[in-house]
């Protein structure tokens, strides 16, 4: 995606602002909130497989399935 940028400057030239056109800001938010979903589900899972080492390990103790289901 090309972006229309323009900017807005200072006196002495220095970019202050910047102005992009509408539509292509909402793809651009929209974009970036499918990617922190994204993040936030692979952190997630790498604490996950964190939990699964620690108890593979005797570190930490498992949960069963029921104790699991009435923590929701």
């Amino acid at each position: 995606m090309h972006l229309k940028i323009e900017y807005i400057t200072d006196k002495k030239g220095k970019h202050k602002s910047v102005i992009i056109p509408n539509k292509q800001w909402e793809n651009f938010e929209a974009e970036y909130y499918r990617m922190k979903n994204k993040v936030a589900v692979l952190v997630g899972i790498s604490k996950a497989l964190q939990e699964v080492k620690q108890i593979q390990h005797g570190k930490k103790r498992g949960k069963s399935l029921r104790e699991v289901l009435n923590e929701l």
